[in-house]
C-alpha cells in the first residue's frame, strides 16, 4: 500500500487553518466528524466538553471496520492547539511547512490528525488485510489533558495502539512520569507588625524555613519537584496569618515519587514545630494543612513488549531505526494508561512546537 503524500500534505495544510485552541475545539471536532463519517466510521462524541467548558461537546471516538477478525488497533491524537492560532498561513519553504511568523503552525497535533486521516483513506482504497482501527481524538490536551481525563471509552474495543504526538520520527516514548500536585496551607497567627510582631507567627517565615530544608528541582534522574504558586498576606503591617502553596512532584518511578512527596510534607511539619511559642501564657503554634491530587498517572510500557517490537520492525522496513525513549512531560497516553490502554507516543516530524517558529 502506498500513502498518497500529496493528498496528506494538502489535508494537513487545510486543517492547520481551522481555529481550535484548547477549550474552543468545536470547529475541529465538526471537521473530524465529517471526515470520519465519509470514511465509514461509527462515531461517538462523549460529553467531556461540559466538564471543563469547551465549545465542543466532547472527545471523538470512532470505529473503522477491518477486513480481518482481530482486536482493533488504536490511533490517537488531539483536536486542540496552543495559541496564537488564529489565521494560520502555512507556507512550504525549503522542504518544510512553516508559517508567516505571526502564529504557530499547529503541527502539534494537526500533523498527527492528517496522518490518521490518510491511513484510513489508504486502507479503504486498498484491498489489503488489516484489522479494525479505533480512533481517539481528545479535547484540551494542551490545556491540561482534560479531554482524556474525562474520555468515555465505551466504543473503544482495542487495548493497544499509537498516539501520534511528538517530534522525532525515530523516537517512541514508552515511559513518562506520574505527576502529583500538592497543596499546602500554613495557618500562622496574626498580629500588628508594628506594635507586637512577637505575638504573631508569620506563615511566610514558616514556609521559608520549610522550603530552605527541601530538595527541589532535579532530585534524581527520574524525579523532579517544584513549587509554582505562593499566595498570602493581608497587609504590610500585619504578621502574615495564612499562606497557600501549590506545587508538583513527578517521577518515572513510583517509590521515588512517594519519597519526595513525604520529604516535602515532612519539611513543612518540621518547620512548624520550630515556631511554637508562648504568648501571654498561652502556647501558640502554626497549623499545616496538606493535600495531594493526581495530575496524571505513570506511562510505562515494556520496551521489549510485542507492541513495541512490532512498531520497531515496521520502522526497519521503512529504513527507520526507531528507538524507545523516556520523557519528563505528560501526555494523553499517561491518562489513557490509567484507563487500561497501552499507547506509546511516536514522533511525527514537527519541531519548535508551541512557538511561532514551529515547522513540520
Amino acid at each position: 500500500m502506498k500513502i498518497n503524500h500529496q493528498r496528506m500534505l494538502k489535508n494537513f495544510l487545510e486543517i492547520t487553518k481551522i481555529y481550535a485552541p484548547s477549550g474552543d475545539e468545536k470547529n475541529m471536532l465538526d471537521y473530524a466528524k465529517k471526515e470520519l463519517t465519509k470514511l465509514g466510521c461509527k462515531i461517538y462524541v462523549d460529553k467531556a466538553g461540559k466538564k471543563f467548558g469547551s465549545t465542543a461537546q466532547g472527545n471523538l471516538t470512532a470505529n473503522f471496520k477491518g477486513t480481518i477478525k482481530s482486536a482493533p488497533f488504536i490511533l490517537g491524537g488531539h483536536l486542540d492547539t496552543v495559541t496564537p492560532c488564529k489565521g494560520v498561513k502555512p507556507i512550504i519553504k525549503g522542504g518544510k511547512v512553516v508559517t508567516d511568523g505571526k502564529t504557530i503552525l499547529g503541527a502539534d497535533d494537526r500533523a498527527g490528525l492528517a496522518i490518521i486521516f490518510e491511513v484510513l483513506r489508504t486502507l479503504k482504497e486498498n484491498k489489503a488485510k488489516y484489522p479494525p482501527v479505533d480512533i481517539i481524538f481528545t479535547l484540551c490536551e494542551e490545556g491540561g489533558m482534560y479531554g482524556s481525563k474525562y474520555l468515555d471509552t465505551k466504543i473503544i474495543k482495542g487495548k493497544e495502539g499509537i498516539l501520534l504526538d511528538s517530534e522525532s520520527n525515530e523516537e517512541l516514548v514508552v515511559n513518562a512520569p506520574k505527576a502529583v500536585l500538592f497543596y499546602v496551607t500554613i495557618k500562622g497567627v496574626a498580629s500588628h507588625a508594628g506594635v507586637a510582631p512577637e505575638k504573631g507567627i508569620s506563615a511566610i517565615e514558616v514556609a521559608a524555613k520549610a522550603i530552605s530544608m527541601m530538595k527541589l528541582g532535579r532530585i534524581d534522574p527520574m524525579t523532579i519537584a517544584n513549587i509554582g504558586f505562593v499566595e498570602g498576606g493581608q497587609g504590610t503591617n500585619v504578621v502574615m496569618p495564612e499562606l497557600t502553596i501549590r506545587g508538583e512532584a513527578r517521577s518515572r518511578t513510583k517509590g521515588h515519587l512517594e519519597r519526595e512527596l513525604k520529604h516535602i510534607e515532612d519539611c513543612f511539619k518540621k518547620a512548624a514545630k520550630m515556631f511554637v511559642k508562648k504568648v501571654d501564657g498561652k502556647t501558640i503554634k502554626p497549623e499545616i494543612i496538606w493535600s495531594t491530587e493526581l495530575k496524571y498517572p505513570l506511562l510505562n510500557i515494556e520496551p521489549k513488549s510485542p507492541l513495541i517490537t512490532h512498531i520497531k520492525n515496521c520502522g526497519k522496513k521503512l529504513g527507520l531505526n526507531i528507538k524507545t525513549a523516556t520523557c519528563g512531560g505528560g501526555f494523553d497516553a499517561n491518562i489513557l494508561a490509567g484507563k487500561g490502554l497501552s499507547m506509546p507516543i511516536i514522533g511525527i516530524g514537527y519541531d519548535n512546537e508551541h512557538t511561532t517558529r514551529e515547522y513540520l
